[in-house]
């Protein structure tokens, strides 16, 4: 998958744990590295393909079976990256707090 710029999704930066953080954040951070392309990939195609008109991170997450904090941080790189971006719409999440609903850049 390329942006319209023809840069490849794949050349994210790997998952990576702080110095302070414990041993487990530094495995979770290995772990993450192995799926996040893919990952990414996933949640960009849900949000271009499944549902373009967007999505919040918690319902993200129930349609790609991700966990929503993992979704949640690829959704932060797309959108770093400029793939996509807050709709400026908000729906209540699983707390009833509200929560961005975020969309595919086309």
């Amino acid at each position: 998958m390329s942006d319209e710029n023809g840069g490849q999704l794949a050349l994210f930066v790997r998952p990576v744990a702080r110095a302070s953080d414990p041993s487990t954040s530094w495995q979770a951070a290995r772990d993450a590295a192995a799926n996040a392309g893919n990952n990414r990939a996933r949640v960009l195609r849900a949000l271009l393909d499944v549902w373009p008109q967007g999505l919040t991170d918690y319902e993200l997450a129930a349609l790609v079976g991700l966990q929503q904090n993992s979704a949640g941080k690829r959704r932060g790189e797309l959108r770093d990256a400029g793939f996509v971006e807050d709709t400026g719409e908000r729906r209540p999440a699983p707390s009833g707090s509200l929560a961005i609903v975020w969309r595919a850049v086309r």
